[in-house]
């Protein structure tokens, strides 16, 4: 059907109108931005002889202003081509304002110092008048003391005085750029206050224009000038929010890095203090105490890796050695029988080679002979001693705080002898006090100058005392290479089983040797330690394993016997033990007396004695009567520490003081346990516990080493606490948890004395961020349990589906990894980049190459031992495994298993079958290592531009140490930027290392430094992945703040590097993006007003993104990509490009600059919170298919009203379901269905050139105006009904209103009218841009419900008011004549008296344009109170509930006069639509 509109507009006339707007299109964009700057310039000096003018007509009543203006503009050669884009109005504004704004500023500046020196000067003159003081009495100490007394008792108030704090620099420059704004004042650039216009909210816009000019004379030159008053006002205003803000930032930015030293009391100021702090990595601790947290965390965590990778080595091996020996024994079998040799066989041989066990019986802590041991007795002898000298070191090294604090003491002491005595010298010399603790300061400085002198260099763990050439080949592993050898097995992997099986060996006695060199181990400790080197190892147990549901351990008749030979013998061995049982005199004198199990009857030695021990252990574990998944389970056997070794334990790797011996379980115990002869595992676990309790123990001795003496002193004794704050306040702070905690030990009695914290109070921010304190509100409280399973679960579930299952996703992410290599200056290649990257075969050093083994060899478990050692030497420095979304991922999973990590978070989560649980863990690695593989590529780029640098700077391993110490411009820079000392301190590689890595990790998004703030929000129901854009401003901040570092260096080649890692930043993030929208737009001809037109018809989360255009489809719609999926740095440039699309608005209204500025800021900073704010992918399908009824927030249905309820709920569970599917099965249906020629349920065919992009986040998506607008005219006629009823809901509630309320509810919603069709003319008028033709849009716009003479109007782009409706006269009138009856009085119908008023806004407002029209009645209007619709249903609403009668015939003739004799409340929703909208 056809529908011809009245003055109708063809698309060929409608092409004709704006050939004018195309030709401007024609202009450049450097060309416009030039023209711009020109422009700007030009206006200077007409604004200030236009402001001349201006007061010349205010005087004379003339009107020159007008005239130099135009004459201005008139011979201004750029005008045009400023106006002809966005970028050149926004040049112009700049260049316009900013040159008298800044002067301004600065002259306001110095007025505005020299203004508070004067008014300081009189309040001093005025306080000491005040004190009796003349002009020019001397000003005695008598007097300051008054002075003082008067300013802290509040006396010294004066208005000079409030003036002089006032009045300043930043006053001063407030006004003064004002008032230079005000100079060049221009109402095409506006003000901020414009936004307000057309709104309930015009009246109180005090600085919004007045853009009347009809007026003349004086009254022009007067509205001129007021305007020039309220862009100055407004600047002023602008220019104090801007130092606000910037101030707010750079608090945000600038943290402290000694930390904060308390928590403010009060719970408000508390919570926003840890809030801000919780921006920050360091969180309110300090950055030296945040690198040794995590430089203790990688240094584990790279132990860990290496202990993997050498469990995966013998493993693999134990496949090469298994079928050649088997084939040997199958041909020495005799009649074919033979005992197969298992990988458990195996296993268990080869854990008694770690172990040093050379039979089943044997028993005690050491083989007797030292061939059955690895560790060469003599060699671990000379390691053992360096471990005792080391271990020394450490407890003289540990003394040297405590030895700061008593000079300290000391110092404090004698400084208040000294001030006690100042009027008695010699009493003073003479104090034996005063002498003793001068001898005594003397005594402890040599003590500490001693400590410091001996051990400077020397006093640090060693890492590696034991050497691979301190074991040997011992009897068991040798009898295991000679079947090898017999197995015709190569010399090759023989080896490779020896170098792994001591190599395991080697790495348990280094980590035992850490442990004991730390000088925290009991002399008891340290001597188990020591007679366990070489044999020293953790075990596992099958009695604690968790089995399958109803399956339990079962103690077997073969185990029994075997812990009963094992029992028998060690009780054997205590019979030969016991001098009792040796003859002490005759012929067998000191012989052992024979015994047979008769004698033996009754005494411990009997096999019965033997068998009830057995018994009652097994009683006692309850292994032969009940499931071991019982709670009533007892569990584990007890340490020599006491602690009960729990399957917790058993399973999981943590820092746990219970290696610090071996476990209460004799061998027949661990036999009837079911120990598991693993080496892979035990090896793992052993020393994973090592690594966690010696670098736990050691981190907490170098925070104390660190922060109990010195400026930066944050530890303290009781007694310190007294020196600091006497004794009253002393017991306040150590109570008061805002200002101090103490460090207790309940919780871990068994590391009593090892903790140099120990009993010490810590002040409270500080040891937060030691020991990160988290809140655990979701494992303490039934309600954190639901929230974690019905919340936590499925918003961890859908992030998961939609990343790391996601195939792919995982392309995308590789790929948008680049830019962070690119910002950091690999964009801009120098010589040294280019040969860092390089391959190998063209003479470079092969790094992405090298990259690709390291990262894929991790997923497949192909990584060389070389590379795997430089790979945990990566995660040592911290540059891998940190990959912010799989962070983020892991960090939930662990918040929704109640604490539980990795793996065993997982399978706290669901039992899911190993293969899976084993896929998930390959696609998590994958994951991760798409991130590692750019880390380790920008680690190594800045490792050779840092490394050529040094070289040229004359730094080398000689003399590295002695630069970090200098005062120079090198020492300075290189020292700042070295945050792990430690790593720095062990040679000139570490140092370059740590020197590369420190740049990593804080200028490459890391998820360990996301800060408690943003850790703390992945737990809300709002929010995707929040900590990704956090680290993206934190890195991006980061980039600038090193290249102004490099650049302010003082350092030709860290000047260089500095602006170059600058510029590619600034490429990376700005330049990149830019550059492809216009090369596509050049590419496929688009004008930029296509480009704007084509932003109304993209989803609303592509409004604000980078549109790459591809071309037209085969409809002549515009295709586009959304590049923002593939750029990283997206969140920094999105609000530049919402403000950038709100100012490009202008060119086809008469919006001004700054009205569009407001607009776009305000939807820019949505932008920036919509991360945080905006539901999660699960609660936004739980809140479409429940809260919101049915309609998603694009306007899509979930479900209909008409469906049934069960219908309803299974509509609702599959759009749930839908959040949790991975994001890529859309995509690769799309393609299968582009690949076979089949459309989807909608009917739409994909174009297989289209979704191939995909695969890597480039899709090509189509625009389809046509379909657009049928969901855009669907709102438009809702909001359309809305502004409607803003006018007649306030006022038909039944209470008394008069004109005023009337005429004022009709401009509020005849405001929110034009808004709304202004906004959908947009639409149409972007569809005529794009193609689409008049009577398309017709079809889709003109709709049942909208008024014939609105749609006409609003295709022509015209807005005329609407007039009151009937049934709104006829209520008005009867609401008035109630009140009057029920009040007594005769008042006259409000209506009546505003209908004069309202048909004059009519009048004044018909046929204003949509496209750049303004509507006029805003003058005195105050903002109305809206009520529902659903208020006017109420069955209490005495005027709804009356009758209605016809109020004229026109009603009558309508067919509604059934329908008004009825009560309102029980019209039908059509009924009730027709009434109130007026519709046939």
């Amino acid at each position: 059907m056809s529908y011809v509109v009245k003055n109708k507009i063809s698309l060929k006339d409608y092409n004709q109108r704006n050939t004018i707007k195309n030709e401007e299109e024609d202009v450049g964009f450097f060309e416009s931005a030039l023209a711009g700057v020109a422009t700007g310039l030009w206006n200077i000096p007409k604004g200030f002889v236009s402001l001349g003018a201006e007061l010349y007509d205010l005087a004379g009543d003339t009107d020159t202003a007008a005239d130099v203006e135009k004459w201005f503009d008139d011979i201004n050669p750029f005008d045009d081509e400023a106006e002809a884009r966005t970028v050149g109005k926004i040049t112009q504004a700049l260049t316009q304002i900013a040159p008298l704004a800044v002067s301004g500023f600065a002259l306001g500046a110095r007025a505005g110092a020299t203004a508070a020196r004067g008014l300081g000067k009189r309040a001093a003159v005025q306080e000491l008048r005040k004190l009796g003081v003349k002009e020019g009495q001397q000003f005695s100490k008598d007097i300051a003391r008054r002075a003082i007394a008067a300013k802290r008792a509040g006396k010294s108030f004066s208005l000079t005085n409030a003036g002089r704090k006032i009045m300043g620099k930043t006053t001063g420059g407030i006004i003064g750029g004002g008032l230079g704004e005000a100079i060049v004042a221009d109402e095409d650039i506006g003000t901020l206050a414009d936004i307000a216009k057309g709104t309930s909210l015009e009246p109180y816009a005090i600085t919004m224009m007045d853009r009347d000019t009809s007026k003349e004379g004086r009254d022009e030159a007067y509205r001129r000038l007021k305007n020039r008053l309220k862009f100055g006002t407004e600047g002023a205003l602008f220019n104090l929010a801007l130092i606000g803000a910037g101030r707010g930032v750079q608090k945000i930015r600038k943290v402290d890095p000694n930390g904060i030293e308390e928590y403010a009391p009060g719970f408000i100021a508390r919570s926003v203090q840890k809030i801000r702090a919780g921006l920050s990595p360091q969180g309110g601790g300090s950055r030296k105490t945040l690198e040794m947290l995590k430089g203790s965390e990688d240094t584990i965590k790279a132990i860990e890796f290496q202990t993997l990778e050498a469990a995966k080595e013998l493993d693999s091996l134990s496949k090469e050695i298994i079928e050649p020996i088997n084939l040997t024994l199958q041909k020495e079998a005799v009649d074919g029988k033979f005992t197969p040799l298992t990988k458990e066989k195996l296993f268990e041989f080869i854990q008694d080679i770690l172990e040093g066990k050379v039979n089943k019986n044997f028993v005690g802590p050491m083989p007797q002979n030292n061939k059955d041991l690895l560790l060469n007795a003599k060699r671990g002898e000379r390691a053992l001693a360096k471990i005792k000298i080391s271990k020394g070191q450490q407890q003289l090294l540990s003394k040297a705080p405590d030895i700061q604090n008593q000079i300290k003491v000391i110092d404090d002491e004698l400084r208040t002898i000294k001030l006690s005595s100042l009027d008695d010298q010699s009493t003073l010399l003479n104090q034996p006090r005063r002498q003793a603790l001068i001898k005594q300061r003397a005594r402890l400085q040599n003590e500490l100058r001693s400590i410091q002198q001996n051990l400077q260099g020397s006093a640090k763990i060693k890492q590696n005392i034991f050497k691979r050439n301190d074991y040997q080949v011992n009897v068991r592993l040798k009898k295991l290479q000679d079947t090898m050898r017999q197995a015709n097995i190569d010399e090759k992997t023989i080896k490779q089983l020896e170098d792994s099986v001591i190599n395991m060996r080697l790495g348990i006695d280094n980590l035992s040797s850490v442990l004991m060199q730390g000088g925290k181990l009991s002399d008891e400790q340290f001597k188990t330690f020591s007679n366990e080197i070489g044999g020293y190892i953790n075990y596992r147990f099958k009695a604690f394993d968790k089995l399958p549901l109803l399956q339990k351990y079962k103690v077997t008749n073969e185990t029994r016997k075997k812990a009963f030979n094992i029992l028998k013998a060690s009780k054997l061995r205590s019979y030969a033990l016991d001098e009792k049982n040796y003859f002490t005199s005759g012929p067998n004198k000191g012989r052992l007396i024979p015994a047979t199990e008769q004698q033996l009857k009754g005494t411990r030695y009997s096999n019965e004695a033997i068998n009830k021990e057995i018994d009652q252990f097994i009683s006692k574990q309850g292994l032969d009567v009940e499931d071991v998944t019982s709670p009533n389970f007892k569990n584990g056997i007890k340490s020599e520490t006491g602690k009960a070794a729990t399957p917790d334990e058993i399973a999981a790797v943590s820092l746990s003081p219970d290696i610090l011996t071996r476990r209460i379980a004799e061998p027949w115990q661990r036999e009837i346990l079911g120990v598991v002869k693993d080496p892979t595992y035990t090896f793992h676990a052993t020393a994973s516990r090592q690594a966690r309790l010696a670098y736990g123990l050691k981190y907490m001795d170098d925070l104390n080493k660190s922060f109990s003496a010195g400026p930066n002193k944050k530890i303290f004794t009781y007694d310190e606490l007294v020196k600091e704050f006497g004794e009253e306040g002393a017991k306040e702070v150590s109570t008061d948890v805002n200002k101090f905690k103490q460090v207790k030990i309940e919780q871990t009695p068994e590391l009593t004395g090892m903790s140099p914290l120990e009993g010490k109070y810590i002040r409270a921010p500080e040891y937060d961020a030691m020991f990160d304190v988290t809140s655990n509100w979701l494992n303490n409280s039934q309600v954190g349990l639901a929230y974690r399973y019905m919340l936590l679960a499925p918003k961890g579930a859908a992030q998961v589906a939609k990343t790391i299952l996601s195939p792919l996703t995982h392309v995308r992410n590789f790929l948008s990894a680049t830019a962070f290599a690119a910002a950091n200056g690999a964009i801009l290649p120098s010589l040294t980049d280019i040969q860092t990257l390089a391959p190998k075969a063209l003479g470079g050093k092969g790094v992405l190459g090298e990259a690709y083994q390291m990262t894929a060899g991790r997923v497949f478990g192909t990584l060389p031992k070389e590379q795997a050692k430089k790979f945990a030497q990566y995660q040592r420095l911290g540059i891998v495994g940190t990959q912010v979304e799989a962070g983020e991922i892991a960090r939930l999973t662990r918040d929704i298993a109640g604490g539980a990590s990795g793996a065993k978070a997982l399978d706290k989560l669901s039992k899911l079958p190993s293969g899976v649980r084993k896929t998930f863990g390959k696609l998590q690695e994958s994951y991760i290592a798409e991130d590692d593989f750019w880390k380790i590529t920008t680690f190594e780029l800045e490792r050779n531009r840092h490394s050529s640098i040094l070289n040229t700077l004359g730094i080398n391993k000689a003399n590295y140490k002695s630069v970090l110490n200098e005062n120079s411009p090198r020492g300075n820079y290189f020292s700042k930027k070295i945050a792990r000392k430690e790593i720095a301190d062990e040679s000139f590689e570490g140092f370059l290392d740590e020197l590369s890595a420190n740049i990593v990790r804080n200028q490459v998004p890391n998820y360990e430094y996301i800060g408690r703030t943003a850790k703390a929000l992945r737990q809300s129901p709002f929010g995707n992945f929040i900590a990704f854009p956090l680290e993206i401003m934190r890195t991006g901040n980061n980039i600038i703040s090193q290249s102004i570092d490099e650049i302010t260096s003082g350092i030709p080649q860290l000047k260089a590097l500095g602006l170059r890692r600058l510029l590619a930043f600034g490429t990376t993030v700005g330049g990149i993006p830019y550059s492809m929208v216009e090369i596509f737009k050049a590419k496929h001809n688009v004008s930029d007003e296509e480009m704007e037109a084509l932003k109304r018809f993209v989803p609303e989360w592509s409004k604000n993104s980078t549109l790459l255009v591809r071309g037209k489809d085969e409809k002549g719609n515009l295709q586009y990509t959304d590049f923002s999926y593939m750029n990283a740095y997206d969140f920094l440039i999105r609000p530049y490009t919402t403000v950038q699309n709100a100012l490009a608005q202008t060119d086809a209204s008469n919006e001004s600059l700054k009205e569009a500025l407001g607009k776009g800021l305000t939807d820019g900073i949505v932008e920036i919170m919509e991360p945080f704010t905006s539901e999660s992918i699960f609660i936004k399908g739980l809140v479409d298919s429940t809260i919101r009824r049915g309609i998603g927030t694009d306007g899509r249905r979930v479900w209909k009203e008409q469906d049934d309820p069960l219908v309803k709920v299974g509509k609702g569970v599959l759009h749930i379901g839908k959040t949790l599917t991975p994001g890529s099965i859309s995509q690769l249906k799309r393609l299968s269905q582009a690949a076979t020629g089949k459309t989807d349920k909608y009917g739409n065919l994909y174009n297989l050139e289209d979704e191939l992009p995909g695969l890597y986040g480039g899709r090509i998506i189509s625009s389809d105006p046509e379909k657009a607008l049928t969901f855009m005219t669907t709102r438009f006629l809702s909001d359309l009904r809305d502004s409607n009823n803003l006018f007649t809901a306030p006022l038909l509630r039944g209470g008394r209103v008069d004109k005023k309320d009337i005429i004022n509810s009709y401009k509020y919603s005849q405001a929110q009218r034009f808004a709304t069709l202004k906004d959908m003319y947009k639409n149409i008028d972007a569809a005529r841009k794009l193609g689409l033709s008049n009577a398309k849009i017709a079809n889709k716009v003109k709709r049942k419900g909208l008024k014939k003479e609105v749609f006409e109007d609003l295709m022509r782009g015209k807005y005329t008011p609407s007039r009151p409706n009937d049934f709104f006269i006829k209520r008005i009138a009867e609401i008035n004549r109630d009140l009057n009856k029920k009040e007594g009085v005769n008042l006259r119908n409000p209506y009546l008296e505003a209908m004069s008023d309202l048909n004059n806004i009519i009048r004044d407002n018909r046929n204003v344009s949509l496209s750049d029209g303004e509507i006029k009645f805003f003058e005195d209007v105050e903002p109305v109170e809206v009520t529902p619709i659903s208020a006017l249903q109420s069955n209490t609403n005495p005027v709804v509930n009356s009758k209605i009668e016809p109020s004229s015939p026109q009603l009558a003739a309508s067919g509604m006069n059934q329908a008004l004799t009825k009560p309102f409340d029980q019209l039908s929703s059509i009924e009730k639509e027709q009434i109130l909208f007026n519709r046939a």
